[in-house]
């Protein structure tokens, strides 16, 4: 028996637990069976503001929201302690907030994309020993020393569920992916009295306009190779994710598949990859007006990053809109071949 298998069982006596504290998603529409229900829509906005000399009995240093089906986000802002943060109502799924955040560093404008995860297997192979807390956030300050006495930037980003790497994926996502846009600026942090800051955070979550593929271990990517998902005016979002096969490489793609021609259409993409300057194609990489191939009907296919993320425009029958997407998969071990991965998430921006 694999080991996948040996846990798979050992968590079934937990199964009514969970369902009994984590809200269960159905699905409906055209989606595959275990996507997210269509129709889940919500906005949110929260913003931590406060100056030492206006608030000096009470002020507001944290906000929270919630993310529909995975758990609460923080917002925090203090002179030692400024980040986000993410709660996981599931610590055994695998969740994850990818953010790719953009700041002058070293006089150098910068982005660093990272990829902040709550899970209790990290792979197929995880005794279930390490894994992390239900909660775990991403800082704001640029150093190691604490926190700058002046500091801004930005950032954008999705969170996103599917089941442990200890379990299958499932294919389509399980629960809402939900997209963000994050500002924050902060100064006078050396001088009491006279510190002042300010965070401001978006989320959007609309299942209308959401699209992902998630498969664990070669054996279910047999299965899951691909999804399709409508998005309401625009047509189809095509996902390919493929494991190599010996001496073949698999195709990971994104693609969106016309409803009717439409011979102005195009797509702009953007991808974001580890960290370092935006004039670094490693790192930021721009494509601008890819044109609608009315031979295929698509906008695409272009490829996935393995690591990273992707900021996607699909401006169609004269209405734009803006996707951000993220994308890790492990798709060539040859050896052991229930440890490849491939998860996938695309949520609209606010």
């Amino acid at each position: 028996m694999t080991s996948r298998t040996t846990r798979f069982l050992a968590l079934v006596a937990a199964l009514p637990l969970v369902l009994s504290t984590a809200g269960v998603v159905t699905a409906t529409g055209d989606a595959a069976p275990g996507s997210a229900r269509k129709g889940v829509t919500q906005s949110k906005r929260i913003v931590v503001k406060w100056n030492a000399a206006k608030h000096k009995r009470h002020p507001v240093y944290q906000k929270t929201a919630d993310v529909p089906g995975i758990g609460q986000v923080d917002l925090i802002c203090q002179p030692d302690t400024t980040m986000i943060k993410l709660h996981a109502n599931d610590r055994r799924a695998e969740t994850q907030m990818w953010l790719a955040k953009f700041e002058t560093k070293d006089g150098t404008d910068r982005v660093a994309v990272k990829n902040v995860r709550i899970y209790t297997y990290a792979t197929a192979s995880d005794d279930g020993k390490g894994g992390t807390g239900p909660q775990a956030h991403e800082g704001l300050n640029q150093g190691a020393h604490g926190i700058e006495d002046f500091q801004k930037g930005s950032a954008y980003g999705v969170i996103s569920q599917r089941p442990g790497r200890d379990r299958d994926a499932g294919g389509s996502l399980a629960v809402p992916a939900t997209a963000f846009k994050l500002t924050w600026y902060w100064e006078r942090f050396a001088y009491p009295g006279s510190q002042y800051c300010k965070m401001t955070l978006a989320l959007k979550t609309d299942t209308d306009q959401q699209f992902g593929l998630n498969w664990h271990g070669t054996p279910e990517a047999t299965s899951h190779t691909t999804s399709s998902t409508t998005i309401p005016g625009f047509g189809k979002a095509e996902l390919t994710c493929e494991p190599d096969t010996g001496d073949t490489e698999g195709r990971q793609s994104v693609a969106l598949r016309l409803d009717s021609p439409d011979p102005d259409a195009y797509m702009d993409y953007t991808y974001l990859q580890s960290e370092g300057s935006t004039n670094d194609p490693k790192h930021y990489e721009v494509h601008t007006d890819l044109q609608y191939d009315p031979v295929t009907g698509l906008l695409g296919p272009v490829d996935l990053p393995r690591n990273g993320m992707m900021r996607i425009k699909w401006h169609v029958n004269g209405v734009s809109r803006t996707w951000v997407l993220s994308s890790y998969m492990v798709t060539n071990n040859d050896e052991r071949p229930w440890l490849n991965v491939c998860e996938v998430a695309a949520a609209p921006l606010p």
